[in-house]
Order: C-alpha cells, then sequence, then structure tokens
C-alpha cells in the first residue's frame, strides 16, 4: 500500500480525533451545499417539465445521500481508543468509503446503461434555454463545494476530503455539460446522451477509487517495504530483531516486534537501546503511528 495514504498522520492519538472533527465539519457543510443544489434542480425540473434537469437532480440527491454516510461514518472515529478498539475507530470512515463506492458505481452503470438505450432508440431531448440561469445557480453551488473540500483536504490531507473534491470536480463539469448541452441539443440533440456517458464514465473511475483505497484499510493490507525498512534500522543500531509484525490501524502503521538484546546487558541499557530503535523506526517511517517493543535476552 502507498504510504501517502497515511500522510501527515503523524500525530498523536487526540490529535488525530481532532482532525477527524474538523474533516467532518467539511463533509458537513459539503452535504448542505450538495442538498441545496438537487432541492434546486428538482424543483425547478418538475416546475419547469425540464427531464434533464429532474435526472440530475435525482443523481445529486444521490450525492446526498453519498456525503450523509460519509458524515455519519467519520462519527465513531472520534471516539477515542478503548479496551475493545485499542487502536482506535479509524476504520469506520473507510467502512463508509466502502458503501460510497458501491453507490457510486451502481449508480453510474445505471447512468451508463440508459444512456446506451435512448442513443440505440433514438431518444433525445432539446432543452429549453430559459433554464439556462437554473445551471448557473447549480454551478456556483458545486463551485461553492468544490472549494470548501479542497480548503478541507489542504488543512487535513485527509483521503475523504481528496476523493470528494474529485468528485466535485465531476459534478461541477455535470453542470457545465448540462449547460453546453442546453445550446448544442438545439442543433444536435444526440449530443445529451453522449455527455451523460462521459460523467458516468468519469463516476465510475471515481467509485472504483473508494472502493480500492477502502478494501485496503479493512483488508489490512500493508505496504511490505515497511517491514524491510524496520530490519534495515535495526541492523543499522547493530540490534537483533524478529517477528515483525505491521497492522494497518486506518491512521497508519502499528508495527509490533520483539527486540533480542545479550543476557549480560543491564535493564538500563536495554531500555535505552528499545528506545533508540523505536525513536529511529518512528522517525524514519512516516506512515507509522506506534511502536511495541518486546525485549528477550539473545
Amino acid at each position: 500500500m502507498n504510504e501517502n495514504l497515511f500522510k501527515n498522520q503523524r500525530i498523536s492519538g487526540n490529535e488525530v480525533v481532532t482532525m477527524n472533527g474538523k474533516v467532518r465539519f467539511y463533509v458537513k457543510v459539503a452535504t448542505l451545499l450538495v442538498s441545496a443544489t438537487s432541492i434546486i434542480e428538482l424543483l425547478t425540473g418538475v416546475t419547469m417539465n425540464i427531464p434533464v434537469l429532474i435526472a440530475d437532480g435525482l443523481h445529486t440527491m444521490l450525492d446526498v445521500v453519498i456525503l450523509s454516510s460519509l458524515y455519519i461514518g467519520l462519527g465513531p472515529t472520534l471516539k477515542p481508543p478503548d479496551m475493545d478498539h485499542p487502536y482506535g475507530h479509524f476504520k469506520y470512515k473507510y467502512l463508509s468509503m466502502y458503501t460510497v463506492a458501491i453507490i457510486l458505481m451502481g449508480a453510474s452503470l445505471w447512468l451508463v446503461a440508459e444512456s446506451i438505450i435512448n442513443i440505440t432508440k433514438g431518444i433525445v431531448e432539446k432543452l429549453p434555454l430559459d433554464s439556462l440561469y437554473i445551471i448557473i445557480i447549480v454551478a456556483s453551488l458545486v463551485l461553492s463545494r468544490l472549494i470548501n473540500l479542497r480548503i478541507g483536504y489542504i488543512k487535513t490531507g485527509d483521503l475523504i476530503l481528496k476523493l470528494e473534491f474529485r468528485h466535485a470536480i465531476a459534478d461541477l463539469l455535470d453542470a457545465l455539460l448540462i449547460a453546453a448541452v442546453m445550446v448544442v441539443s438545439l442543433m444536435m440533440p444526440i449530443i445529451q446522451p453522449i455527455a451523460v456517458l462521459a460523467i458516468a464514465a468519469y463516476l465510475i473511475y471515481l467509485g472504483v477509487n473508494y472502493f480500492k483505497e477502502s478494501m485496503n484499510v479493512l483488508l489490512d493490507q500493508i505496504n511490505p517495504e515497511i517491514t524491510n525498512r524496520v530490519y534495515s534500522i535495526a541492523r543499522y543500531h547493530n540490534v537483533s530483531v524478529s517477528d515483525v509484525k505491521v497492522k494497518n490501524t486506518g491512521n497508519g502503521y502499528a508495527i509490533d516486534l520483539i527486540v533480542k538484546v545479550p543476557g549480560w546487558y543491564s535493564v538500563n541499557e536495554a531500555h535505552r537501546i528499545v528506545d533508540e530503535l523505536e525513536n529511529d523506526i518512528m522517525k524514519n517511517i512516516q506512515s507509522v503511528v506506534s511502536v511495541n517493543t518486546h525485549v528477550e535476552p539473545g
């Protein structure tokens, strides 16, 4: 697994909880913005009888479900570690990401199928230009959501905000494409289902990314290079280590290992060697959030 997944996560447990609280705030703001977008599209689509706005409003309603799922999923990560969860509750947000991935890919495949059916049957529509101003409002709301998520990612480095930022880019392109389709469809009606196919393809790409990243963490996938680097650091300190185990905690890697020291070493000397080794591992492997060492006589 790429160590960049845990970028900016070298902080204490309490600080990670605080960071997740900030991430949840940005997700909450994004949820409110996308909810407003959906309501505007659905009301306008129904009132002015514009099917494409109704369809996009329903698609945006899916975004409301996705962001709400992420917001709820981030809630448990705010809990501190306990006896049942000694490494914290950070994997809950990846469980919510997994749910989002399934929803996103399923809805996108439905859009692809619908567009292909419309193209093969020759079902196309010319859109009224009077509704163009609604697209301007929608694009402004999506742009606000995009900026909110980007600021959140810059401040927290959280993967969820990064992926949702990319999702918001797709939604902004979607709004701009609808505006373009309204104009171009007057001369080339077939452009509408083609545009939908392009957006759906990008959403499927995002869904696959959500799925991969969430499954990597949920299945405890690790970067094997971490273990090699631990052995390398131990050799640098002339320390014999064994049974190096690396666990993916959801906010980084936790390492358990056994250090063997000569039997004639004093307790203080053994502790000094172990402390130096642990500090060096934490210093040189940024994705490691904890090191638990067991000392045995060599």
